[in-house]
């Protein structure tokens, strides 16, 4: 969503209840149902009348661009009076205005850095400690998932995210690494194509949150199997192909059975790009787990794709380099 405001819009903010717009659109994200909210802005092609804030179905929200900058203006106001001292109101308040200023600008890095200070309070003065961290994540999940251009990709909120992951940590409660994996990470991969914050994130949740224990083999196992299933769904998006790579190097015994699988595809949907093959050519390379008959196979159908590829494209490029890869 642009930030710009054209003429129309400005006009319009010069009339209507602030106040009761930011109250609508706060409750509907703090307001958790069970499944994570799929937000959407709306343009000027949807018009709502004087009294419709947003329209909401059960997760899903759609709210208009005019009615998400009438709530910025009462959520910056809060937040600025806040950081003054000036704001005598309660903490539900100020997280009530930070969330809708992160919905209008997820890089707005005060908005951020006040829910930390905030649930740190919460944290240390509450009992409840899952619920506040529980509400929270349920917030920055649902931003990070909804078709949001900016959010998905937004350094600022997977960053959140992370140190929101590490209270989860400290206090002892469990994260289940497979769930985020699918649920947030793969469908913020998937809404923001080569999403480089989705997949470092990915990263720090293996690398940080999976136990090493007897669940560990079985957790890595579960991962790879649902991030094969996401890159095969997702072939020309390098990103999950190089997840995928870092996973088979901690669980070696999944390399043969994948690069098989990927082979197979590769042959039958006639995949040439570049992000499969780069997967391909790299597990040739470095696997010690290949067996002569997996080489020759890479091989077979490396020439077969070759062969049929047009004449100077990049695909018959991409496929000459992988042949130079074989040891």
């Amino acid at each position: 969503m642009s930030r710009a405001l054209d003429k129309n819009v400005k006009e319009a903010l010069k009339h209507g209840d602030h106040q009761a717009v930011f109250d609508e659109i706060s409750s509907a994200l703090v307001n958790a149902p069970p499944e994570l909210l799929e937000i959407e802005l709306l343009g000027q092609s949807h018009i709502f009348d004087s009294n419709t804030t947003l329209l909401q179905d059960e997760n899903a929200i759609a709210i208009p661009k005019l009615r998400l900058v009438q709530g910025f203006i009462v959520a910056r106001r809060i937040l600025r009076a806040h950081l003054q001292g000036k704001h005598d109101g309660s903490s539900e308040v100020v997280l009530r205005a930070t969330s809708v200023i992160l919905l209008m600008d997820p890089e707005y890095l005060s908005a951020a850095n006040t829910r930390k200070r905030l649930l740190q309070r919460r944290i240390h003065d509450e009992d409840d400690v899952m619920t506040c961290l529980k509400n929270e994540k349920y917030l920055v999940d649902s931003l990070l998932t909804s078709r949001l251009h900016r959010h998905t990709k937004s350094p600022t909120l997977w960053s959140h995210r992370r140190w929101l992951m590490e209270q989860f940590k400290i206090q002892g409660l469990d994260v289940t690494v497979e769930d985020d994996l699918k649920r947030v990470v793969m469908v913020s991969g998937e809404r923001h194509p080569r999403n480089y914050y989705a997949w470092c994130h990915a990263r720090y949740l293996i690398s940080t949150l999976t136990p090493e224990s007897q669940t560990h083999a079985e957790t890595m196992s579960k991962a790879i199997t649902a991030v094969k299933k996401w890159s095969f769904g997702h072939h020309d998006d390098i990103s999950g192909w190089q997840f995928l790579m870092s996973l088979l190097e901690k669980h070696r015994a999944e390399t043969q059975p994948t690069f098989r699988e990927t082979l197979q595809l590769a042959e039958s949907f006639r995949w040439r790009n570049e992000s499969v093959w780069y997967f391909l050519r790299y597990t040739v390379a470095a696997s010690t787990r290949l067996t002569d008959h997996d080489r020759e196979e890479f091989t077979r159908v490396r020439t077969t794709l070759w062969e049929t590829a047009a004449e100077g494209s990049q695909e018959r490029h991409t496929l000459e380099v992988a042949q130079r890869w074989l040891p």
